[in-house]
């Protein structure tokens, strides 16, 4: 039976001064090395709109983790908002700062010595991060986004309503045809909440992503950051991180540790489910770094294999289907991505002998 990791820090005379600290931190000293550490990664920042309402989020988790008798410890780590740092030589911190989020969290986690992991991400090189530490660590994990902004709507001066989302913004913005007014009511409008951008771009890619690989709870890609139902999925990824942490460290069950969960065949179920959805062309690059980092030899001959037997089924935003734009919302309304797994699994183009943090199965 494995010992929880956190006794390094919390038991022995010799941590008296670790202890001390973790009073002084707010741990009630009868917790101390009776309840499980759960590291709450969190990237709330009031630079990228996807993670503005991050804050109270790890409050959520923190307080149901609590509730379900474990010890959660916050932290937070950076988040570059790629449309900002689109254009300039701001872009080129984008793609590292994946890799200072996957270290940060490994660090943090390491150097506490945390029993487990929730990561409260979002945004396009977030979630990516945090998916490569949570695979480096492997200790039980649950991943839990912020979720998808509203599609925006815009009136022109000529009276024609629009639904928009941020690369509406950007192409416009360099069309000399539409006029700066309408420019105006485009960018007041394209994005209208919080959340990462509504169609199908890198973030909500690879929240969606991560539901199909186990590590995240259904509707963790498509229910909208400003539905009711996302404050459940917070609570319920709290209440699911501390039963796998039981299972785990309780019952001896490692088939809930990330690398168990994300293995070759949880891989070619999530590139099946990002050709069907029509994901962003990036996942593939952040897919082959968390296969890396699972030791999984799922590379680019994995990817053309499971690209030329599966369809796209889906058009969202940037995509257009024939005469209308789909966003997040729709994708959810239509059943979200357990929809778009079971059509998969009906066409027999999904692997069932995978599980997830959540369930026995996907299928």
């Amino acid at each position: 039976m494995p010992e929880l990791r956190s006794r390094t820090v919390t038991h022995g005379r010799n941590m008296a001064g670790a202890r001390a600290l973790m009073r002084a931190s707010g741990v009630p000293g009868a917790d101390i090395g009776r309840k499980p550490i759960i590291a709450v990664a969190n990237s709330f920042t009031e630079f990228v709109p996807g993670h503005t309402h991050l804050q109270p989020v790890g409050r959520i988790v923190s307080e149901a983790i609590t509730q379900a008798g474990g010890i959660p410890r916050e932290f937070n780590t950076i988040a570059v908002d790629d449309g900002i740092a689109m254009g300039h030589g701001g872009m080129l911190y984008s793609l590292p700062s994946r890799d200072l989020i996957a270290d940060s969290v490994e660090y943090m986690v390491e150097a506490h010595c945390a029993d487990a992991l929730v990561c409260i991400s979002n945004c396009d090189k977030i979630t990516p991060g945090m998916l490569m530490a949570a695979l480096r660590l492997n200790i039980p994990t649950v991943f839990v986004s912020g979720g998808p902004m509203e599609s925006g709507r815009a009136t022109l001066v000529d009276g024609t309503v629009r639904t928009l989302d941020l690369v509406d913004a950007i192409s416009d913005a360099v069309n000399d045809k539409i006029s700066d007014e309408d420019i105006l009511r485009i960018e007041e409008n394209a994005c209208p909440t919080c959340g990462s951008c509504s169609g199908m771009f890198t973030a909500n890619s690879m929240n969606c992503l991560t539901e199909a690989i186990g590590l995240s709870l259904p509707g963790n890609g498509s229910v909208l950051a400003t539905h009711t139902a996302r404050r459940q999925l917070y609570v319920d990824a709290a209440r699911t991180v501390m039963d796998i942490t039981r299972r785990y460290y309780e019952q001896d069950d490692d088939t809930v540790l990330p690398r168990n969960v994300a293995t070759f065949r949880a891989f070619e179920n999530a590139m099946a489910l990002d050709i069907a959805m029509g994901g962003s062309t990036n996942t593939i690059l952040h897919l082959l770094a968390a296969a890396q980092e699972a030791g999984v030899p799922f590379g680019l001959d994995e990817i053309d294999a499971v690209s030329r037997r599966v369809p796209c089924l889906a058009k969202v935003a940037p995509n257009i289907a024939k005469d209308r734009t789909y966003y997040m919302e729709d994708v959810h309304r239509a059943g979200g991505i357990p929809a778009l797994l079971g059509e998969l699994h009906r066409a027999g183009l999904l692997n069932e002998d995978v599980h997830a943090v959540h369930s026995p199965s996907l299928a």
